[in-house]
């Protein structure tokens, strides 16, 4: 067959078999892809991959994942110009699946794992007489599960200008994906806290930006930089007629709600304006104290309405979305830089904005460990505001305490700040379910990654080490972090790599600062 303008055309068809036989967990997949080239400039390719894997029972074990690509290199018709060097168009659309953790459809026993609550450490490995026992985990066995599917179109740009000196690349992507995998929350008269199942549909658009200068290469110096920027949008569509799905059992906060991002942060917060239910309060209180208060406004009390000092805020017993975790977006500047064998480079990342929840702060304010509380207010007649306070006095709604919108009675009243803060009943969060006043600013700037490396090719490496070059590089890792939040590191999360979102803090560990020396060696 002659085809005008085609270049060339190829197909792969493989079998990768992946097993691990300690878990007895078995994956095969098959792969078939065709690939097309007309004029060399417009490059078509389509693919389907089948997917199989004993993690999903015997009913679904085996799924189809199509996929197709059109590139069009539209500089590749005409010399490129002095300005732009080189040009693409691109878009594309793929299925892919997500696994669960394994053991999901079938009843499993645990000899390790909190069996009663928040218990500090006692309700660790069930015992009887002193010997080791197990029990029934709390998730019920899944009776069918089927693979979280992502549909996913995508399209941009790539453009090279002044002879490569320069580049920028946009891609902006929507994704759809259905049966999703959440834990859902089963009836305690079932025995078990939950059931894991395809629970949910989710939507997300984003866009990545890329930009590259060179501003100098020549044959003994080099000097590059690169910006990079991310955005991501997700809306929760569909959970299957609940309420909401907790995402993760170690971050209860976070949860899928429809018609909110995933992963808000949901649960009592402050009374607050046009938010909260007037029912928390007695009948027409919030009402009155609202009247001309813009939404979102603090309420704070005389004390004669929620059990609380004057000026304080009051705590919520209905649930709502609090805050969202994920960022506003992210970036990333790097640069390089070379003299002769000398190399240096340099990585910052960024992340603007997303909350995250410091319950470790919360517990250490009840605990009076907190180096917040070695400021304490001193008072001879009691926390109240017509005591004799002296020491840490704070007026909620002031630019350093709190700062917003306030109504109210307690509105304006400096409040001493001590025991009665911190350890009351609002805001040591974790003891208290009031999540908001542990929530902060999770964005960040980290240095992190600074590098100097050296080629080493004299004659002692060539002739007496027989090598081409010995290769030298020192890293440094999580230098230092920039940031609002309070705990010993933003990017954290309780949940693990296993949780589908970060935005918990409760005793986590931070990253870890490391110095890396590599060493290559090249005959």
């Amino acid at each position: 067959i002659v085809v005008p303008g085609l270049n060339s055309i190829s197909n792969t068809l493989n079998r990768d078999p992946a097993a691990d036989y300690h878990t007895l967990i078995h994956d095969e997949s098959y792969f078939g892809q065709l690939s097309v080239d007309l004029y060399q400039s417009l490059f078509l390719t389509a693919a389907l991959r089948n997917d199989g894997s004993s993690v999903f029972g015997e009913t679904n074990n085996r799924n189809w994942f199509p996929k197709a690509s059109a590139a069009y290199t539209f500089t590749n018709l005409f010399n490129p110009r002095e300005m732009l060097t080189f040009g693409k168009l691109r878009v594309s659309y793929g299925e892919a699946g997500q696994l669960p953790a394994p053991y999901l459809t079938s009843p499993t026993l645990n000899g390790s794992g909190l069996s009663t609550g928040i218990t500090q450490g006692t309700g660790f490995t069930p015992t009887q007489l002193g010997r080791g026992g197990l029990y029934f985990t709390t998730t019920k066995a899944a009776t069918s599960l089927k693979p979280e599917r992502t549909a996913e179109v995508e399209g941009g740009f790539d453009l090279g200008f002044l002879q490569d000196r320069a580049d920028f690349s946009a891609t902006f992507y929507r994704q759809h994906s259905t049966d999703v995998i959440l834990a859902v929350p089963t009836a305690p008269s079932s025995g078990y806290s939950k059931e894991v199942k395809n629970g949910a549909v989710i939507d997300n658009t984003g866009t990545e930006l890329s930009l590259n200068l060179r501003p100098f290469t020549t044959a003994t110096q080099a000097w590059d930089i690169g910006f990079g920027f991310s955005k991501i949008n997700s809306l929760v569509t569909d959970i299957s007629g609940a309420e909401f799905i907790p995402l993760d059992l170690n971050t209860n906060n976070n949860v899928a709600i429809k018609g909110s991002p995933i992963g808000v942060i949901y649960g009592p917060g402050f009374i607050r304006c046009g938010v909260s239910d007037a029912r928390e309060l007695p009948a027409g209180v919030l009402a009155a104290a609202c009247a001309g208060k813009p939404d979102g406004a603090l309420y704070l009390d005389d004390g004669s309405n929620c059990s609380q000092d004057i000026g304080l805020p009051c705590g919520e017993t209905r649930l709502r979305v609090l805050a969202d975790p994920n960022p506003k977006w992210t970036g990333n500047v790097r640069t390089g830089y070379r003299y002769k064998k000398l190399s240096l480079s340099g990585l910052l990342d960024i992340r603007k904005g997303g909350a995250l929840y410091n319950g470790t702060k919360g517990a250490l304010w009840s605990y009076g460990t907190h180096a917040e509380t070695d400021s304490r207010a001193i008072c001879t007649g009691g926390h109240r505001v017509n005591a004799d306070c002296t020491g840490n006095l704070q007026t909620f709604g002031d630019a350093n305490w709190y700062p917003g919108a306030v109504a109210g009675p307690g509105a304006g009243k400096a409040v001493p700040i001590g025991q009665n803060w911190y350890q009351g009943d609002v805001a040591p969060c974790p003891f208290t379910g009031i999540v908001e006043p542990c929530i902060e600013d999770g964005g960040y700037v980290k240095l992190r990654e600074i590098s100097v490396g050296y080629s080493f090719d004299n004659s002692f490496v060539t002739r007496t080490m027989g090598l081409s070059t010995l290769d030298v590089r020192i890293a440094g890792r999580n230098l230092h972090t920039w940031t609002k939040y309070t705990g010993l590191d933003p990017e954290t999360s309780a949940g693990g790599t296993l949780t589908r979102i970060t935005g918990n803090d409760y005793f986590n560990l931070p990253q870890t600062r490391s110095l890396v020396l590599t060493v290559g060696l090249t005959r």
